[in-house]
């Protein structure tokens, strides 16, 4: 897969038909009706019933794999490994539910944890999980090159061990408050001893019978499945389909049961279709888009320019235009309807009149901008082509650079080095985002180095334990919306699209790479 740290961006490149979606971003995300939890069912009124095969389209792309190691290079990977490895854990509702772990606990000051191991878990070949696959597991992720890896950084592998066959004690380099999130990432369980990793047993409801990359995946239930409820589906027919216009088009036509990642203005005009069920992501899974300023650089030295910025962004004219009306404005910080988000910060309010005020004075006079953006999704084009007229209304010369979307993350050089760029920041639990783009350890700094401040508080959150976890995420965003270069001014709905038939797709955590686990075709 490469780096290791563009494992999810990766899923965001193939859905331009790129090559890859942020891992640690949250830059990768059943389906619930608007502002649910992501329990809820995609469609259906009707009872579950046992049989059928479900055939579900999701983006793909040239870098396909049915290693476990590779499973978030693309969305339709990711979905299929979500059936057929159980993880530790998953996230419901901005928190961990834990599956393989029957219990995930810290000690006093976050430096060791112990997971216990659910009794009665069988990987498909028969044998029993034990914490020695646990162990083996999360080593192995932590020491290749893989999107779970930057979860694990602060894992001390050869520390931590198997103190039984249902515990393991796991040892950190440092205080981590926020580990217990970290193992609810996609840790896909695999046996001890795994050599051939795409070949690798799971404990999930379907076993891999067929697989072609590019094309198409079949995998057909388990009979001994320990958990309960499904399987109730006989097989499902993963289907990889790299454009959002072919996936919408295909289930309109009977091809599908059900389609990922579908666009906003594709989706619009088959709202009242009956044939179809267009659901929306829970709120807290939407995406939020940023016009990230480098503050390292000029003219966001200054920290008049980015107010400025900040000023000019008319966010209801950028709900209307880039979300067609389905979005809802945000207020430069991510997180929000996360458990863990600030609910005191005030909103930022549109005020081109201010933005000009702040241009006019000294080194800032006749600022111009070139914000660099692509289209290796829906979005971040429309957005810095919009700000474009926001911007000349607030007395800034604003260009686009557009960069190919192939190379728009690729090129991480000269993306983190540009003044101005806009990011799409997919839904990640907040700690772990925060994390990924700020403070002394960030994978990416979109707005520069942090400053000693920053990076104080940052430490601060990582060893915060117990209650004051909450406080301490709190003091991070309220010093970001005060001081930061993120202008996070829009968040983004995500889509998909269903017959009335299906029912029990679920989030948990990812939209876009939802579980199919108790998925079901109603009578």
């Amino acid at each position: 897969m490469g780096d290791h740290r563009f494992g999810r961006r990766t899923v965001l490149q193939g859905i331009a038909g790129g090559a890859a979606a942020l891992a640690a971003a949250g830059l990768l995300t059943g389906c619930g009706g608007d502002g649910g939890s992501g329990r809820q069912p995609v469609a259906s009124d009707g009872k579950p019933r046992r049989g059928g095969r479900l055939r579900a389209a999701f983006t793909g792309s040239s870098m396909e794999s049915s290693s476990v190691l590779q499973a978030t290079a693309t969305p339709v990977d990711y979905v299929r490994a979500r059936i057929v490895w159980d993880t530790i854990g998953e996230i419901d509702g901005s928190k961990p539910v834990w599956r393989i772990a029957e219990s995930v606990e810290a000690n006093g000051d976050a430096t060791v944890w112990t997971l216990r191991v659910r009794d009665g878990i069988t990987f498909s070949d028969g044998r029993a999980l034990t914490a020695d696959d646990v162990l083996y597991t999360l080593r192995t992720f932590a020491s290749q090159p893989t999107t779970q890896s930057a979860f694990l950084a602060g894992l001390d592998a050869k520390g931590s061990k198997a103190r039984d066959k249902r515990t393991v004690e796991l040892r950190l380099k440092s205080a981590d408050g926020f580990f217990d999130l970290a193992l609810a990432q996609s840790m896909f369980v695999f046996p001890d001893g795994t050599k051939d990793f795409a070949k690798a047993p799971g404990s999930g409801p379907f076993v891999l019978k067929q697989w072609s990359r590019g094309r198409s995946s079949l995998l057909t239930a388990r009979k001994d499945y320990w958990g309960k409820g499904g399987p109730y589906l006989d097989e499902i027919e993963l289907l990889s389909v790299t454009d959002a216009d072919a996936r919408l088009n295909g289930l309109k036509a009977g091809q599908f049961d059900y389609a990922g990642a579908l666009t906003l203005p594709t989706t619009r005009s088959e709202a009242n279709n009956p044939r179809l069920r267009i659901t929306t992501a829970p709120r807290e899974l939407w995406g939020e888009l940023s016009f990230s300023m480098n503050l390292s650089t000029a003219p966001f030295t200054d920290a008049q320019a980015v107010e400025a910025v900040r000023c000019a962004i008319d966010r209801q004219a950028m709900v209307r235009t880039v979300t067609l009306g389905k979005g809802e404005a945000a207020d430069d910080v991510m997180g929000r309807h996360q458990s863990w988000y600030d609910t005191s910060l005030r909103p930022v309010e549109y005020d081109p009149d201010r933005a000009r005020r702040l241009l006019s004075s000294g080194g800032l006079k006749g600022t111009k901008l070139s914000i660099r953006t692509s289209n290796y999704e829906y979005g971040p084009l429309e957005a810095a082509t919009a700000f474009v007229e926001q911007g000349r209304k607030a007395g800034l010369d604003v260009a686009v650079d557009k960069v190919p979307a192939a190379d728009f993350y690729t090129d991480m050089k000269s993306l983190l080095g540009a003044p101005i760029k806009t990011s799409f920041y997919h839904p990640l639990p907040l700690p772990l985002a925060l994390r990924s783009y700020y403070g002394p350890q960030a994978s990416y700094p979109f707005t520069g180095p942090s400053d000693d401040t920053l990076n104080g508080l940052m430490r601060a959150m990582s060893a915060s334990v117990g209650r004051r976890r909450t406080g301490a995420v709190h003091d991070v965003q309220q010093y970001l919306y005060a001081h930061g270069g993120d202008a996070v001014f829009v968040r983004v709905p995500t889509v998909a699209g269903a017959t009335p038939a299906v029912g029990g797709v679920q989030a948990y955590g990812f939209f876009d790479y939802p579980s199919l686990r108790d998925a079901y075709l109603a009578s």
